[in-house]
């Protein structure tokens, strides 16, 4: 009898097992639970949605007709290119300058030129800009060449160092954030030129920010490989650069090396680079210049800039 049963065990184990593998294979555990009014299903989590970082399309909105035109320039550095000057109460404006604006748009160049209004690359953006040099800059500019169309590419931000600006091409950087920018306007015309404006932060006492390296002592050097970059990544390698010299400042104790700034600024020696001083022009507060003076640069800028563009290298 004990035998009887026994076998009758394991016959029914078997049995049990083979319809087990057969309903693993043929018939899933879920279909089974559901076949027998079991709810095994949960709520799926849904995956996460992906939003890629938006691609900055160029607008075709650019007015008169000027596709494919522009000389376009490049306006890099610290807070005196973006401008700090007070705005006037009304602006000429010309047909035939134009801004590439940080919200990837053309418009019309009026002042502001730096406006952060859409800001698409915030490793630039700029917060309490004024009147800049670069308006002047084109008026003059024009004045002298009446057959050119401008496009202006603001790309700089304030405080920044020299390091700031050495070659990175994330566009995340200063250096990276600029060239695409310039790629992107590139189908408007061609890079014809970049403005320089900085060495103001260099000049700071390094005791105070002791993390963030400064290179007033080394700041020619710096400058002349940026240059370098700059020529080969937008491939002109005869590019005209101007830059401006740091002028006065009303808080020496501040900016101990101010004079060494100045020193290594003069003694950069660049085949189609030149430098525009503006230590004689009045400033606004201790680092920024009057809009009168903004206008003045505006117009060195140009002269230099004309001298290069006309040079017979560049025809």
């Amino acid at each position: 009898m004990k035998t009887k049963f026994i076998g009758s065990m394991i016959i029914t184990l078997s049995v049990g097992i083979v319809l087990g593998v057969l309903l693993q294979k043929y018939y899933t555990v879920g279909n089974l639970l559901s076949s027998v009014g079991v709810n095994y299903r949960s709520t799926p989590t849904p995956a996460p949605t992906l939003t890629p970082t938006p691609i900055p399309t160029l607008a075709t909105n650019a007015p008169g007709g000027l596709e494919g035109r522009l000389s376009l320039f490049i306006l890099a550095g610290q807070s005196n290119i973006s401008g700090r000057g007070d705005l006037p109460t009304g602006q000429t404006i010309k047909p035939r300058i134009l801004v590439f604006g940080n919200d990837y748009h053309w418009r019309l160049a009026t002042e502001p030129i730096d406006d952060p209004t859409g800001q698409v690359d915030t490793i630039s953006e700029d917060i309490g800009v004024g009147f800049s040099p670069a308006v002047p800059f084109a008026t003059a500019l024009l004045a002298r060449q009446p057959d050119l169309a401008i496009g202006l590419i603001p790309c700089a931000v304030h405080d920044s160092s020299i390091d700031d600006w050495r070659r990175n091409l994330d566009d995340r950087s200063l250096y990276g954030s600029c060239l695409k920018r310039a790629r992107a306007a590139s189908t408007m015309g061609q890079v014809a030129g970049i403005l320089f404006f900085q060495g103001e932060t260099d000049a700071n006492d390094p005791n105070q920010s002791p993390l963030r390296p400064l290179y007033a002592s080394q700041w020619s050097d710096k400058f002349s490989t940026l240059v370098s970059d700059w020529r080969k990544d937008l491939q002109s390698p005869e590019l005209p650069i101007v830059f401006a010299q740091i002028g006065t400042n009303g808080m020496p104790d501040r900016f101990p090396n101010w004079d060494l700034v100045k020193a290594q600024q003069r003694s950069v020696k660049l085949p189609f680079c030149a430098m525009i001083t503006t230590d004689d022009l009045p400033l606004q507060d201790e680092l920024h210049f009057t809009t009168p003076g903004y206008e003045i640069i505006g117009q060195r800028f140009a002269q230099a800039m004309g001298d290069l563009m006309q040079a017979p290298e560049n025809k």
